[in-house]
């Protein structure tokens, strides 16, 4: 990654942290980067698209730490205690970016965020996977997604606690807890006193229906765009306003058609065109929905 790139993502979360997607505008960010806005473009198509960019840079960062703490010269159960730590620590040294992601996340369930998710739950399944493999036998691979689960719960909700004063928390005593934890449920699920509720089929079930549908998306936005055009024929509105929301419709119509593509910030303020008119509300929120892009 060039250095411009990496300042535009390292000012930009800092700005994010500090005041919400929406209330940080590019300039903001060209401005605590040292950068103009030619050269922000040049590397991000869009705010939304730096947004996802900044998970993948600081959890691929994160990720890296883990892996090269793997050591083969140590026992499989000290690997898992050691890189179990490494997640705890990691966590303290970016609260930050922590606090963002929970605040912000329900600002763009989108396809982009919903493969960082993706990408992000799959790895942790792997992990488990091996580690819990390694240490205990291939009995125990039925069991690894309910214990992972069991683990990555306890662990989340210790680290929520401490999230505004991370400080406090002692990544070594966690890691004991969690190491505790994962003993007991691997002896209860390989004793039987337990069934598994979960298997990987099931896990990746979770992610199905957050979003529409291709089909189902590509119907709402034409039933949406056919109920906007409706409303254009049938408000008592001047000619020329007809005129620009018929071109604006056109322009979204175009838009959605092109998919990954579409260029976000523009769509926002095509559905803002509409904003003044309240009769348009529901349509531009369904397609608000269908589009994963928030209203302005």
């Amino acid at each position: 990654m060039n250095e411009i790139k990496k300042k535009i993502i390292e000012a930009a979360a800092a700005l994010l942290t500090e005041h919400g997607f929406h209330g940080t505008a590019v300039q903001d960010i060209t401005a605590r980067a040292g950068i103009s806005k030619g050269a922000f473009y040049l590397h991000f198509k869009s705010k939304e698209a730096l947004y996802i960019e900044i998970f993948h840079y600081y959890y691929t960062e994160l990720k890296k730490e883990v892996e090269q703490a793997e050591d083969p010269a140590l026992a499989p159960s000290e690997n898992y205690r050691n890189q179990l730590e490494i997640q705890i620590r990691q966590f303290m040294n970016n609260t930050s970016l922590i606090t963002m992601y929970i605040r912000e996340q329900a600002f763009s369930i989108n396809e982009q965020l919903l493969s960082f998710i993706r990408l992000m739950h799959t790895d942790m399944a792997h992990w488990y996977t091996a580690h819990l493999t390694r240490i205990y036998g291939e009995p125990v691979r039925p069991f690894v997604p309910d214990i992972a689960t069991l683990v990555e719960g306890v662990k989340n909700s210790y680290m929520q606690l401490f999230i505004a004063n991370p400080e406090k928390l002692d990544p070594r005593r966690l890691t004991d807890l969690l190491i505790w934890l994962t003993e007991q449920a691997t002896r209860g699920f390989l004793a039987g006193e337990q069934e598994a509720l979960l298997d990987a089929g099931m896990i990746e079930g979770i992610f199905t229906g957050l979003l529409p549908e291709e089909k189902d998306r590509e119907a709402g936005i034409t039933e949406e765009m056919s109920v906007i055009r409706s409303l254009i024929g049938s408000l008592s509105l001047p000619a020329s306003t007809s005129g620009f929301l018929s071109s604006t419709a056109d322009f979204l119509e175009n838009q959605a058609a092109c998919g990954t593509d579409a260029d976000p910030q523009a769509i926002q303020g095509a559905l803002a065109a509409f904003k003044p008119y309240p009769e348009f509300s529901a349509a531009c929120h369904r397609l608000s929905e269908l589009l994963g892009i928030p209203l302005l």
